[in-house]
């Protein structure tokens, strides 16, 4: 399950007011088509209060999936318990990992470990065998899990629009329309500058965020399925569905930057970083 490159509260609130010609995907989960149908009026902060059997179930099936990846080694940590739990799988019967782990002792104390550290608590629950009961963090990941089952894939291609904006350290530099959505280019150049403090060297540096929110002149908003991972030079994002009919303006409103700081000491660099909750908004009309 691939993870969400907005917060869930924004798509979420995209969903309720979404343009037309949208087509979304149906989630395979008796539990997450619930919770789909429960987003439509139900914050993510709520959803475990409000459906929290829905929610057990959602996020318990991906922890144990996790669960499941852990054990081969591969899509773990280095953390010594993952190390264990990979010794002990392997040591171990055949079948469904899950139902190994209740089976067999050694097993589960491994697969306890690793729920503790990697903070997968209602697999630690379950392991215990004590009552689930979903928290808030619980339903927001239920959200996530959810939104992430329903968005479309990213479309590649389409016809060159005419734009303009810019906004700060953001340019917009091209909108490519294809039959199911578009891509923004935002050109970002965030500064870089170096300072020295006489013998020490320190960098600080802006990267941006890419965009949190895409709406238009009617009132419509359109879900960020993906976008690149670069904060600098040209972002690209992939937005569902096309602009709607009538529509003359986009807005894009910013993420905001992580800021970072590092030192430049003669014998050590330290570094540090922080979300900087500066958020602008590019202006782009849509032209021929």
């Amino acid at each position: 399950m691939g993870s969400l490159v907005v917060p869930v509260e924004n798509t979420v609130y995209a969903l309720r007011r979404l343009a037309p010609g949208a087509a979304l995907r149906s989630p395979a989960s008796p539990e997450l088509r619930v919770l789909a149908r429960a987003l439509r009026s139900c914050s993510p902060g709520e959803l475990a209060a409000a459906h929290p059997g829905a929610v057990v179930r959602a996020v318990l099936a991906e922890q144990a999936r996790a669960l499941d990846r852990a054990t081969t080694g591969l899509f773990g940590s280095d953390a010594p318990e993952a190390a264990r739990l990979v010794r002990a799988a392997r040591f171990s019967g055949r079948g469904a990992v899950f139902s190994r782990v209740r089976a067999e002792p050694g097993l589960r104390t491994a697969a306890l470990g690793w729920a503790i550290a990697t903070g997968a608590r209602l697999l630690a629950d379950s392991l215990r065998g004590v009552p689930l009961v979903p928290d808030a963090l619980d339903g927001r990941f239920a959200a996530e899990l959810t939104v992430a089952a329903l968005l479309p894939r990213a479309e590649a291609g389409g016809e060159a629009v005419a734009v303009d904006g810019r906004a700060g350290f953001l340019e917009a530099r091209s909108v490519l329309v294809g039959e199911a959505g578009f891509r923004v280019d935002i050109r970002a150049e965030p500064p870089v500058e170096l300072t020295g403090d006489g013998s020490v060297l320190a960098v600080r540096a802006l990267w941006w965020n890419g965009l949190g929110r895409v709406t238009d002149d009617l009132g419509y908003e359109y879900l960020i399925v993906r976008k690149d991972p670069e904060g600098s030079g040209v972002v690209r994002h992939w937005c569902h569905p096309r602009p709607a009919p009538g529509a003359k303006v986009l807005t894009l409103e910013s993420a905001g930057y992580r800021g970072e700081s590092l030192r430049l000491a003669p014998a050590v660099a330290h570094g540090t970083s922080a979300e900087v909750l500066v958020k602008r908004e590019l202006t782009v009309r849509l032209g021929t």
